[in-house]
């Protein structure tokens, strides 16, 4: 029988979701814990679109961004499975833009310009998959940043006619941060993977996880691009009601030390000054997703999703790959998602220090690291705009918070929800 769950005691999750709202913290949120047998406490909270009183519901749309990344992954391990390529191929085997790639020396000229020497290795679709490939993201790596802006390289969208070829391109004709496989490092990896699907699928991105994912699992309002009914239901964003000037001179690092927003500030709808001060974004796609050329399916962070269709996802995870009998994904290719693919190197964004990833996932592999109840072998990832989950491959339960918050440095609300699942959990699948 699946997990089951004390219903007094999951009550807590919404209660806290209310407090946060209820403090001006977030203007709305949607949770859900489940296990193989799908949701078991659905709650939603609050407002999606304060402007027009319009309440979080079953049918809110939210923006995961990063919560992208998971299915991405998922769709390259559908071709895996076909045999069509070995996890440790060279990606240039497949995206010839990837061959002779060149590194960061560590040395600079005499103008002070960074050298670069030959990498000492290919990078593999392992560690395009576990983020060791040395590919970043302007905010994760600010010598990168120089190099990408100057080569229109964005974090995430485009609401021009660019495409994630194009994008792929000039991702492989800028440096790596340091030889793949050496280190960790957040970044545009996973975009590159759904280029890699186009390519071994001879269909768009957005094609394949239609047919291979979002169809099987019934994720009818899963897109890239909201449609102009799926716009309406759009959840909007939101951000401290503080002064422009606290983003002066600010990054993205020192925003997650010292991003502390005074008691009863409020919110206020996401501009650009807050959001293109700390990632290399294009508003406009954020903002309104629904317009301009809808060309780039970013596979890292451009997905739009709801709490049930996204909980289909969680659910075909802990069910070791089947979703009312049909299966996805095998079990034995879960099992290697969510073991440790980067051996000794350390994660350095997402969750504790101590936390490993796999492929498309933080790991949880200390429990006494952590600040929320959580379990071993637990799996996770979340989004720019304060959405977050876990997947448990013990208990087979998962859990989803979705929120519309940024920045949102200051705000735990994601770590207590996921700690609340566990002190309501009562049995294990036998």
């Amino acid at each position: 029988m699946p997990a089951t769950f004390n219903t007094e005691r999951l009550a807590r999750l919404s209660t806290i979701a209310q407090q946060e709202i209820d403090q001006q913290l977030i203007a709305g949120c949607a949770v859900g814990v489940g296990s193989e047998n799908g949701l078991q406490l659905e709650s939603y909270h609050g407002l999606a679109n304060a402007e027009d009183s319009i309440r979080v519901s079953a049918e809110t749309i939210f923006r995961i961004a990063s919560m992208t990344k998971p299915i991405t992954s998922v769709a390259i391990m559908i071709l895996y499975e076909r045999g069509i390529f070995l996890l440790d191929d060279a990606v240039e085997r497949y995206l010839p833009e990837f061959s002779n790639m060149q590194v960061f020396s560590g040395q600079r000229d005499e103008k002070g310009n960074a050298l670069t020497r030959p990498a000492k290795s290919s990078i593999t679709i392992r560690q395009l998959l576990s983020h060791s490939s040395g590919i970043g993201y302007s905010f994760s790596h600010p010598k990168l940043a120089n190099y990408y802006k100057a080569a229109n390289i964005r974090d995430w969208g485009y609401s021009d006619s660019t495409t994630i070829k194009d994008i792929v391109q000039r991702i492989g004709e800028q440096p790596l941060a340091f030889d793949p496989g050496t280190r960790w490092l957040y970044g545009l990896n996973t975009d590159v993977l759904g280029r890699l699907v186009e390519v071994l699928s001879g269909m768009s991105f957005a094609e394949f996880l239609q047919a291979e994912i979002f169809e099987p699992l019934a994720m009818s309002n899963t897109t890239f691009y909201p449609d102009t009914q799926q716009s309406e239901r759009l959840s909007r964003v939101y951000t401290p009601d503080v002064t422009t000037d606290r983003y002066d001179d600010i990054s993205f690092w020192d925003a997650k030390q010292e991003f502390n927003i005074p008691q009863g500030a409020g919110l206020r709808r996401l501009s650009k000054t807050e959001l293109e001060c700390l990632v290399n974004v294009d508003f406009d796609i954020v903002h309104s997703p629904e317009t301009g050329k809808q060309t780039y399916y970013s596979g890292g962070a451009g997905l739009h999703s709801t709490l049930q269709d996204y909980s289909n996802f969680c659910q075909m995870m802990v069910s070791r790959g089947k979703h009312q009998g049909q299966t996805v994904l095998s079990e034995t290719s879960i099992e290697l998602m969510r073991c440790n693919n980067i051996g000794e190197l350390n994660i350095t964004l997402g969750g504790s220090p101590r936390d490993k990833f796999g492929l498309g996932f933080g790991i949880i592999q200390d429990m006494g690291a952590q600040p929320f109840l959580s379990a071993i072998g637990n799996y996770y990832w979340g989004g720019a705009y304060n959405t977050r989950f876990f997947l448990d491959p013990v208990h087979r339960i998962y859990a989803i918070s979705l929120t519309q918050l940024y920045p949102n440095f200051h705000c735990d609300i994601n770590n207590r929800l996921m700690g609340l699942t566990y002190q309501a959990l009562e049995s294990s699948p036998t």
